[in-house]
């Protein structure tokens, strides 16, 4: 037997009022319609809860247990909607944030320091992984991501744009050459990179919009961009890595970019977050937060 919360509601106002007329006031439903609700909670239970009179509403023996039951039930029902209503409202509890390894280290790390102090009452999980998640199976909040974004329920919120550099060290230039045109490459010794989308093709689009697709070829093939960046400033080969990944190496002058004049596919970071309303303000806080940091401008790696 389920009971609807409605009925205890009617209930135990008849009970507080003493009163069919006050009560169905006080909840401005019809006297017809509380005197419906009360028949059918009686019935339901199985006892009779008011020893009824021409004016008057009095509670039975069983009406007494019924009421001090109702009004704890109410009570809890009360504390759930306050305590959830905090949840949209207030900026607290447990956040679980999936993200790229690389990406976190490097630009989520400096961070979080001031985010923390901003919501001390909001504790951070990060789930970092070169790996794309399963979000619903993980149990993760929001998802920091790179790329196209495909078709699904969840929600995202684009951040900003990341571009695919061609680098290499000086000393590799020097050596070798720097490539005149994309097909070039397939004469260079190149890292491949599995975070990005067929890492054995490296695709170029010139000035006029030509897609050129070139398939290259070397030693390293990873799934971390981070690991490789030590060969690569040694002056061992090639990489086509995001620029958030490069940018200091570029600004210092260990690494040099070629190919500039050629267009790399333009990715973009992402916020997925699962769809619907009702989301946690710390859920809210975070992705503004976010947005103030990446959105709505030239990211701090464009170089």
């Amino acid at each position: 037997m389920s009971l609807d919360l409605d009925l205890l509601t009617t209930f135990a106002k008849v009970a507080e009022r003493a009163s069919v007329t006050a009560a169905a006031r006080d909840l401005n439903l019809s006297k017809a319609t509380v005197s419906k609700q009360i028949a059918e909670l009686e019935q339901k239970l199985g006892v009779l809860l008011f020893a009824r009179t021409t004016r008057l509403f009095s509670l039975t023996d069983a009406g007494q247990r019924a009421y001090a039951r109702a009004q704890r039930i109410m009570e809890e029902a009360a504390a759930l909607a306050d305590e959830a209503r905090e949840t949209r409202e207030v900026p607290r509890g447990n956040l679980k944030i999936a993200a790229p390894q690389a990406f976190a280290r490097l630009w989520l790390a400096d961070l979080l320091p001031e985010f923390i102090r901003a919501y001390p009452e909001i504790s951070l999980e990060f789930g970092v992984d070169e790996r794309t998640v399963d979000m619903v199976a993980d149990n993760f909040d929001v998802a920091i991501r790179i790329g196209t974004m495909p078709d699904s329920s969840f929600l995202a919120r684009k951040l900003a744009p990341v571009r695919l550099l061609t680098v290499a060290a000086p000393a590799y230039w020097q050596e070798r050459g720097k490539p005149r045109r994309p097909e070039d490459l397939a004469m260079h010794c190149c890292f491949r990179y599995t975070n990005t989308p067929n890492h054995s093709l490296w695709r170029y689009v010139d000035g006029e919009g030509n897609d050129l697709r070139v398939r290259v070829q070397g030693p390293i093939t990873i799934n971390g961009g981070e690991i490789e960046m030590p060969a690569l400033r040694e002056g061992l080969g090639v990489a086509y890595l995001p620029d958030f990944l490069v940018c200091e190496d570029l600004r210092a002058g260990r690494l040099e970019r070629a190919l500039e004049d050629w267009r790399s596919p333009e990715l973009t970071l992402h916020l997925l977050s699962p769809p619907g309303r009702g989301k946690p303000k710390r859920l809210e806080v975070f992705s503004e937060f976010m947005v103030k940091k990446f959105g709505g401008r030239t990211p701090p790696w464009h170089v």
